[in-house]
Formats: structure tokens, C-alpha cells, sequence
């Protein structure tokens, strides 16, 4: 996999560690959000390369990045808010150099920055959430104009709330897709390549053709 570092400006005062790998031809671009900066999370979390790689594997461009105050991100933590915007600014700069669509990847806090984040951007192609961590609050509603969305949670999670999960997904419609991985935890060691084979399939089937 060639990445390329990448820095992204947020305003004047954030900017932002990343990590981009264009494809030549790619069907679009995912972006992958990394879980919770206070319990070590970064963008070299094991279920955020496992991701990354799904997306590659399925002909899209990916860019994992670090949320500010994380790594050689500037700034500080800044609660969840504050992390929406950091993933409006990669998508606004994924947009000036990305043909095709956008579709977001977030692992725990990821997937809950990145379900508030898809309620301030049009035509996401589509979402996958991974293990949201419902003890840290609710997932946002998925955009009524955007693709699909799959979340992926293991049965014996216990930072989330399978029955939750199920209820969102039946608001939000035959649009949403709940997959109970049995057994596994909160952490995906050992099940990496299921996440990366589920991303890889989501993917593929939100494709256009190459651009």
C-alpha cells in the first residue's frame, strides 16, 4: 500500500496528520476515523488499517488521518464537535483532489464523530460503523439522501447496545444493515480481515464505474 503524508489545514490553528492513498481510476474515496484519543486511539489502530485495506481492495483511493491533538495533529481534544470538523475539513480537501464518491469509515468515537459529520455532508456514498460505542452517547440519524450503511459490532461488546443498534437501524431503514459478529469484543484482534472483507464488499457495491 503507497500512502502518502499528507497535511490538512482545519483552520488556523489545527492541522492535521494524514495519510492518503490515492488509486489511479479510483471508483471514489473512503475516509477512516480512528476510535478515542484519550484511551490511545489513532489512525494506526489495527480495525482503521483493516478498513483502509477494504477500501483499497475494492478500487477506492483511502485516507486515514489523525484527529487533532492526536499524533502530529495540532490542537487539542475537543469532545466530539470539535472532531466533526476535522472530518468536514478532510472531506472538503479529499473533494478538491478525489473524483467520485465519499464514503466514511469510523471504528468506535470514530463512528460516532463520523455520524455527526454525515449529517453536514450531501451525497455520501455510503457509511460503515464499527463497534459504536453507545456508553459514549447515540449514533446521529444517517442522512435521508445518503448510501447505504452497515455497522458491525461484536456480540460481546460490551461498550454498546445490541438491541440499540438494531432499533436505529430499523428507523433508519432498509438502508441500514446490522451485522453481530458472535463472540467478538469491542477490539477486533484476531477479526481484522472480516471488517476488511465487510468494507471491501460495502464498497464495491456503492461503486460506480471507475472515474
Amino acid at each position: 500500500m503507497s500512502e502518502l503524508k499528507v497535511t490538512i489545514a482545519v483552520d488556523e490553528a489545527v492541522s492535521l496528520e494524514a495519510a492518503y492513498s490515492p488509486l489511479e481510476g479510483a471508483r471514489g474515496a473512503a475516509v477512516v476515523l480512528h476510535p478515542h484519543p484519550n484511551y490511545g486511539g489513532s489512525m494506526d489502530n489495527n480495525v482503521v488499517w483493516a478498513l483502509t485495506r477494504g477500501a483499497l481492495a475494492a478500487g477506492w483511493s483511502a485516507l486515514r488521518f489523525n484527529f487533532r491533538g492526536v499524533g502530529r495533529s495540532t490542537g487539542r481534544h475537543g469532545g466530539g464537535a470539535a472532531e466533526a470538523e476535522d472530518v468536514l475539513a478532510v472531506a472538503g480537501w479529499l473533494a478538491q483532489r478525489q473524483k467520485g464518491p465519499l464514503a466514511l469509515m469510523g471504528y468506535s468515537f470514530g463512528s460516532l464523530i463520523g455520524s455527526l459529520a454525515a449529517t453536514r455532508l450531501t451525497g455520501l456514498a455510503c457509511g460503515l460503523w464499527a463497534s459504536p460505542p453507545l456508553v459514549l452517547g447515540e449514533l446521529s440519524p444517517w442522512p435521508v439522501q445518503a448510501g447505504p450503511l452497515l455497522i458491525m459490532v461484536g456480540s460481546a461488546d460490551e461498550f454498546t447496545d445490541v438491541g440499540r443498534l438494531e432499533a436505529y437501524c430499523r428507523q433508519t431503514g432498509a438502508r441500514c444493515r446490522l451485522e453481530v459478529s458472535k463472540g467478538g469484543d469491542h477490539f477486533w484482534w484476531g477479526g481484522e480481515s472480516v471488517l476488511t472483507q465487510a468494507s471491501r464488499g460495502l464498497l464495491l457495491s456503492a461503486s460506480g464505474p471507475a472515474v
